[in-house]
């Protein structure tokens, strides 16, 4: 690669910043998925198996976030992957684990939506 191009190529840190404008922008389409997924487990009376892939796909979404530094999603995902875990771990369904998990995806979504995420720099030096 030669010195010009060295020049020419954005660095690091606008790259993130780039990746992380995109995500943001993006997020909406990412996390309506999701809600179809959490829709379809009420309707199944609570399929242990529905409820795993949502937490796989608020997962990816929470990693995604965190590498990001997106934090208002990400804290909101963490809370939705400890909901979740606790609900697969009970004995009895605990519907009003049920009710604060779906109440806190569609503040996610709504978080989304709104695409007004106040996301800080990227620092790959801390």
């Amino acid at each position: 690669m030669s010195e010009r191009e060295l020049n020419e190529k954005p660095s690091v840190d606008a790259q993130l910043a780039t990746l992380q404008a995109e995500y943001i922008a993006n997020l909406y389409e990412r996390v309506l998925p999701v809600l179809s997924l959490w829709q379809d487990y009420i309707a199944s009376d609570y399929s242990p198996e529905l409820l795993r892939d949502v937490y796989r796909k608020v997962h990816a979404i929470a990693g995604t976030s965190s590498i990001l530094n997106v934090k208002p999603i990400d804290r909101l995902s963490n809370q939705v992957q400890i909901k979740i875990q606790t609900v697969l771990q009970a004995a009895d369904i605990e519907t009003t684990l049920i009710a604060e998990i779906g109440l806190t995806l569609n503040e996610i979504l709504d978080v989304a939506k709104s695409g007004d995420i106040n996301a800080p720099p990227i620092n790959l030096n801390t």
